[in-house]
């Protein structure tokens, strides 16, 4: 569109220098020679005005103009080159004007094609874009619908490596082995919670063997009698802690294991047995109850779990008594110690998500090793964690329980 412009320019501008120029000098010799008559043609006309006659005869656009003058104007839909010049021979003026608007509507027409041929151009490279970019993407869009859909189990189907572009197969196999490094991972850590299982039961039962001989002896005193029997309790909670904890390795734990219990029963349970383990915390723990009848049907073991560790998580970092409230269907566990990092606050403190989604057990410290299985015994639970408070003050955590 610019070289047709620059183009037709071109052309005006020629008329202007040039053809014009040429036929007033044409005009000039007739009218030396006396020949000169008026010419209006559908395109030309030529008008000379004698010495001492008024413009006023001459069309309005040869009118109160300095000569000489060679320009473009338009009047209304017409476009004219006008030419005008004082005669020396005869004192007079020529006036010459040539219609060029045929010349300017078939620009505009031109003009008019060039912008309809771009817009086809623009139209056809928009679908050859849109048809080649959907040809590239294909294979990139089903990639990605089937590692979106790759789900987590026992066994996990592999990818479809039948791409057309090299690259896409590689990164397919190269995805496949990393879900069969996966597998056998999973694997591993089956075939060691089974290990562990077999292995933590042994001498489990060894000890629970032992103390049916002592008692089938008949030889101990009451005292040691009552000995033997929190040696045994203790034992049983460490059976049901054991299978608790493999069940939460496995993801999983029985329903069947579910009771009704009473959870201040629980409660003055788990701090009686933290006090005679721990002498040095006997007296510490201090527990308020509005909820005393308050009942639900759950894993004793598990709430055993949690209760114990977050206890002992708060008699480990204060000195200070630790304070036990039953408030409706929630459970506080407040110290008044120096607080939680920031971190393990942030951390724990995000109720509902799911745990594949939160910090993992390796950017626990052993000393809050515990609040990762309160946090994961919560989960198994249903029951949300809370942290209400953690400043230099002290740090209380809030347990939201499911009744139902």
């Amino acid at each position: 569109m610019f070289i047709v412009e620059v183009f037709v320019n071109d052309v005006e501008n020629t008329i202007l220098d040039l053809e014009l120029k040429a036929d007033a000098e044409y005009f000039k010799k007739q009218i030396q020679e006396g020949s000169f008559q008026p010419i209006k043609t559908a395109q030309l006309e030529a008008i000379y005005l004698p010495k001492g006659e008024t413009e006023l005869i001459l069309p309005e656009y040869f009118q109160s103009r300095l000569l000489p003058f060679s320009e473009e104007i338009e009047i209304d839909q017409t476009t004219l080159l006008i030419h005008g010049e004082q005669l020396e021979a005869t004192n007079g003026k020529l006036f010459l004007a040539q219609d060029i608007t045929i010349m300017e509507n078939r620009e505009a027409l031109v003009q008019l094609m060039l912008v309809g041929a771009a817009g086809l151009m623009i139209l056809i490279g928009f679908f050859v874009a849109h048809t080649g970019a959907r040809y590239l993407v294909r294979p990139f869009k089903k990639l990605t619908h089937e590692v979106f859909n790759t789900a987590p189990g026992s066994t996990i189907p592999k990818i479809d490596t039948d791409y057309r572009d090299q690259e896409f197969c590689d990164i397919a196999e190269a995805f496949n082995r990393f879900l069969f490094a996966l597998e056998n991972h999973i694997e591993r850590e089956k075939s060691f919670v089974k290990l562990a299982s077999h292995e933590l039961r042994t001498p489990l039962a060894v000890m629970s063997g032992a103390l049916n001989v002592l008692e089938q002896r008949q030889s101990l005193s009451p005292a040691d009698q009552k000995t033997i029997g929190r040696i045994r309790r203790a034992m049983q909670t460490m059976r049901d802690d054991t299978e608790v904890l493999l069940e939460l390795a496995r993801s999983e734990v029985s329903e069947g294991d579910a009771r009704t219990i009473v959870l201040q029963d629980v409660i003055l349970n788990t701090i009686d047995d933290l006090e005679h383990g721990l002498p040095e915390h006997a007296g510490r723990i201090t527990v308020s109850n509005n909820s005393p009848e308050l009942r639900v049907t759950t894993h004793p073991a598990l709430v055993r779990m949690l209760l114990r560790n977050l206890l002992q998580n708060a008699l480990r970092h204060t000195h200070a008594e630790v304070e036990v409230r039953l408030i409706e269907n929630k459970i506080s566990v407040r110290d008044f110690g120096p607080g939680l990092p920031d971190k393990i606050t942030k951390d724990l403190n995000v109720i509902g998500m799911p745990s594949s989604e939160k910090s993992t057990a390796g950017e626990f410290s052993n000393t809050t090793f515990g609040l990762l299985i309160v946090r994961l015994v919560c989960e198994r639970l249903g029951w949300n964690l809370e942290i209400a408070q953690s400043s230099n003050e002290g740090t209380e955590f809030l347990i939201h329980v499911n009744v139902a």
